[in-house]
């Protein structure tokens, strides 16, 4: 069997070692990336050396030891200190070369430490391990993430009422528990569902995730409701308001603060109505769409096509549709109108 570790010229002098990397590279082989990057640094850095003695040679004109000996051994001395400062990555063009030519041969970027986290309208919540297993969501306690919670059971809205009263009296109050959320918003979600084709317990349970259960509902500069359930961002061709806010985005599994601009609506209703025109004009979700009412697939669907940067989007909100307590929030609701 062939030794194929690729030999690293130790010194100037070192043909051999060289030619069997000069072997390696030929071979385009991964292995000889970090060694052939390295014999370039020190090129480089020979090149530098050479040209701050040239730039000394005025000085040397009538020195006894200028003379053609002494430069042919300061030269060998100049090129092994080239190699000696190329294999202790002195200059870090190696490290550039090798990023270039081998991304996956490089430790990926230090995360952000999780206190400087923050998730959008919110300065103490911090980042979920995404590496942990998820914990039942039990919907009967305060959720953990927000302030201390009444409890699940506690009176709620008639959702029987018409959806103008529901507005005058949901739009500018929080809301009080977890199923005054789902009763709240139940409407909303049948009439977008209904014309997207699809399950309205998701676009909840997708809101809910979103919001923290509406208590993460972005605010403006004047402390005034977004009313954006879906925390869609605001691109160049959105033309209504916006609200600029910090939120985390997930970037090669590592959690990354960014500074967006997301859509801002003057009620509720508008929000479940302009995610159902986002979905639906968009192509990348028709795939999504094509899932119709089989609600665990099309949000599977919606995470595939980039709807969110967070790799276990979707399990999530199907964790949430399969709580006990959430259905029996949405059969309450059905029960009542």
């Amino acid at each position: 069997m062939t030794n194929s570790a690729v030999t690293q010229s130790s010194n100037y002098f070192d043909l051999q070692g060289l030619d069997q990397l000069r072997q390696k590279a030929q071979g385009n082989s991964k292995e000889s990336i970090r060694e052939v990057a390295n014999q370039f640094e020190s090129m480089f850095a020979s090149m530098l050396i050479k040209s701050m003695r040239q730039a000394n040679e005025a000085f040397e004109t009538d020195s006894p030891f200028n003379n053609k000996d002494t430069k042919f051994y300061t030269d060998m001395q100049d090129k092994q200190l080239a190699l000696d400062i190329s294999r202790h990555g002195s200059l870090g063009l190696a490290d550039a070369l090798v990023r270039q030519l081998d991304p996956t041969s490089i430790a990926g970027p230090k995360s952000v430490p999780q206190d400087e986290m923050v998730m959008p309208n919110s300065e103490t919540s911090k980042m979920m391990d995404l590496n942990k297993a998820l914990a039942a969501v039990d919907l009967n306690k305060p959720d953990k993430m927000q302030p201390s919670l009444p409890a699940f059971n506690q009176p709620v809205i008639n959702t029987a009422k018409p959806v103008a009263e529901l507005e005058s009296r949901v739009e500018n109050k929080p809301f009080t528990d977890q199923k005054s959320f789902i009763e709240t918003l139940m409407p909303y979600a049948k009439k977008a569902a209904k014309a997207l084709g699809i399950s309205p317990e998701v676009l909840v349970a997708q809101s809910a995730l979103e919001t923290g259960w509406g208590k993460k509902v972005i605010n403006n500069s004047d402390n005034q409701s977004s009313f954006n359930l879906f925390n869609i961002k605001a691109h160049r061709s959105w033309q209504g308001d916006k609200v600029a806010k910090d939120s985390l985005e997930v970037e090669n599994g590592i959690g990354v603060k960014r500074r967006s601009d997301f859509r801002a609506y003057d009620n509720y209703e508008q929000s479940f109505a302009d995610y159902g025109k986002f979905i639906s004009t968009n192509q990348r979700y028709q795939e999504a769409l094509q899932q119709g009412t089989n609600a665990d697939r099309y949000i599977e669907e919606i995470q595939k096509a980039g709807y969110a940067t967070d790799p276990q989007y979707a399990d999530k909100i199907k964790q949430i549709m399969n709580n006990e307590s959430f259905k029996q929030a949405v059969a309450e609701g059905e029960l009542n109108g």
